[in-house]
């Protein structure tokens, strides 16, 4: 069976949005399948870098399209993101199957949620300039390009012969918008199996000092603006504790932009890592006891499994993604930092208690194995496959 993965951002294992496409292909081939791989560039060439993101949208889903409509049916399926494809199914081959995927649903994204992402960190002085810039203009215009976003992917769904997504909060939403529950595979992500064996080797033993982790890039939508105010709370309660917020680079590029954004009082405790190689995260995280994800939006928490492969419990938001890694003991209301930091401090403070989360964490994690999510997504495709093909006879 041919496969045609379709990716809007380049080729890579540090992108969380193609790392996932890249480990899902490599078990893929072991079963069998033949993959290929296309990128924007190789649609676009280089150039399209320096395109800007709505003209890069437009110019790469009609690149997409034509591309679709000549070499569709050299693949028994092809594999594209919810942005990419909001054309008639009838322009391609009817023997193709076409599955649209989501790995952060653009429905999630409301109005409401827009705007208060959109608002800056919690000092006067950021507010000020931010009331300066016409916050009320500025969250319109994220607003309409939100709406936008959401009438593509839309289409893109009605279109599509089957729509994988990561959580069942994802499905519960497209059906909501009257998609067929029928059309829509939930399929999670995992750890591959060339960096379990990393993540078994972390113990599972308490580390000698307490330290909380995070793994994510430090944006509002991953909680930027509440990690202060939690940070700060463990803190007061938890004088000797120290904090490591790994992969944060994105909004903030630099170590000293993200500790800018917590109070002088507690920056010496938080060390920032902007950056790392994916091998090398289960040694950055084998000192840490507890971790925090304080994320508004998932497709699904690949940094909140890694931190759970590594003994981590995590104290996490109950937002689309979360639920479908912990029980709702680990989930605290979206917003809610003093819960949040309540539960942390609970587990540094009971070493009983916080030696058996640990154990439980690296259980938890080994439910999400590539191996096994390859696997079902072959028996997915395949079932869908077999029943284009019946439908395309008809055709």
């Amino acid at each position: 069976m041919k496969l045609l993965f379709f990716s809007p951002i380049p080729k890579s294992l540090t992108l969380g949005a193609t790392k996932v496409l890249v480990e899902l292909s490599e078990e893929l081939e072991y079963l069998g399948w033949e993959i290929t791989f296309i990128t924007p560039s190789d649609l676009l060439g280089d150039s399209w870098y320096n395109l800007k993101a709505k003209e890069f949208q437009q110019l790469y889903s009609e690149s997409l399209r034509d591309y679709l409509k000549k070499n569709a049916l050299n693949y028994d399926v092809i594999d594209y993101d919810q942005s990419c494809l909001p054309y008639p199914r009838e322009e391609f081959s009817s023997q193709t199957l076409m599955v649209a995927r989501s790995v952060l649903l653009s429905y999630h994204f409301k109005p409401e949620l827009v705007k208060k992402l959109a608002q800056p960190k919690q000092n006067w002085k950021s507010q000020l300039k931010f009331i300066l810039k016409q916050f009320l203009q500025i969250t319109r215009l994220e607003e309409i390009e939100s709406e936008k976003r959401i009438q593509i992917a839309h289409r893109t769904f009605l279109e599509a012969d089957l729509i994988n997504v990561t959580s069942d909060q994802d499905k519960t939403e497209l059906v909501r918008r009257g998609i067929p529950p029928e059309k829509i595979a939930v399929i999670t992500f995992g750890i591959s199996r060339s960096r379990r064996p990393l993540f078994d080797q972390v113990s599972t033993d308490l580390p000698l000092e307490p330290k909380v982790a995070f793994v994510g890039t430090f944006d509002n939508r991953k909680g930027a603006r509440d990690f202060p105010r939690i940070v700060r709370k463990i803190w007061q309660q938890v004088p000797n504790v120290t904090f490591r917020l790994m992969g944060t680079k994105k909004l903030h590029q630099s170590e000293s932009e993200v500790l800018q954004c917590f109070h002088p009082e507690v920056r010496n405790k938080i060390e920032v890592i902007p950056s790392f190689e994916p091998n090398n995260l289960p040694n950055l995280l084998s000192d840490c006891s507890v971790g925090i994800f304080p994320s508004y939006i998932e497709g699904f928490a690949i940094g909140l499994l890694e931190m759970l492969a590594a003994s981590i419990p995590v104290i996490a938001y109950d937002a689309p993604g979360s639920p479908m890694i912990l029980p709702e003991e680990y989930l605290v209301t979206p917003g809610d930092t003093a819960e949040m930091a309540e539960k942390v401090v609970a587990l540094l403070n009971d070493h009983s208690r916080l030696s058996v989360a640990r154990i439980w964490a690296k259980q938890q994690s080994q439910q999400f194995c590539w191996q096994q999510i390859a696997k079902i997504t072959s028996e997915i495709y395949l079932e869908h496959w077999k029943k284009r093909q019946v439908i395309a006879k008809v055709e």
